[in-house]
């Protein structure tokens, strides 16, 4: 039983410092080729870390992209001021709306979302896919366009564990306190002003349903 425990153990913390350099998500066969363990072993062991590490300030979140060391969502408020200078400098409001666009209607088209604006999107939508903030996938109805969707990163950001946690549209596009006259480039989408009641009805249904934080 002392060996099992120690193997265990030993598996646990080979994970958690994979997961700390990896600085990307780590799927289970992933762990399953380096660690050199079976699948059933690696999920029993990230499922006990899950739990241990639930009132830590690092917490282990699984996405769609994988497993990830983040910051526990209690801590939110913290995180959030520490990232604000730097995010301030790095998002213009235009591109704080295309995120929120995108989070709430996720996945979605570039059409889709310019519909929404009634403004070209291209330079704030290569800024969050520079940022990693969100992230390009095939289109399941034609495989020659492209979809929509946050990133893991995007929710290290806020400090939630998935998407289901997201707060209200208006507390996430307020999130990042921009200056009240940004620098615009002239490659900067024109900026527009976007409420939950001018997105469509998914949108604004979704939101309804989502608790503030």
């Amino acid at each position: 039983m002392s060996q099992t425990t120690d193997a265990s153990n030993g598996v646990k913390s080979q994970i958690e410092s994979l997961l700390f350099i990896a600085h990307k998500p780590l799927k289970l066969k992933d762990f399953s080729n380096l660690l050199e363990q079976d699948q059933g072993l690696i999920k029993t062991a990230l499922d006990e870390l899950t739990t241990e590490k639930r009132t830590s300030g690092i917490v282990l979140l699984e996405g769609n992209e994988g497993y990830v060391l983040a910051t526990n969502s209690e801590n939110s408020t913290i995180v959030k001021k520490f990232f604000n200078a730097e995010l301030r400098e790095k998002l213009t409001e235009a591109t704080v709306e295309v995120l929120g666009i995108i989070a709430y209607r996720q996945p979605i088209s570039k059409a889709e979302i310019e519909a929404i604006r009634g403004v070209n999107s291209q330079y704030s939508l290569r800024t969050l896919l520079m940022r990693g903030l969100v992230e390009k996938i095939p289109s399941p109805s034609d495989h020659r366009s492209f979809l929509y969707q946050t990133t893991t990163e995007f929710l290290m950001h806020l400090g939630l564990a998935s998407v289901n946690d997201l707060p209200s549209f208006e507390q996430l596009t307020s999130e990042v306190k921009l200056p009240e006259t940004p620098g615009i480039d002239a490659g900067t989408d024109a900026e527009l002003e976007v409420s939950p009641s001018s997105l469509p009805p998914a949108a604004s249904s979704q939101n309804e349903n989502i608790d503030v934080q």
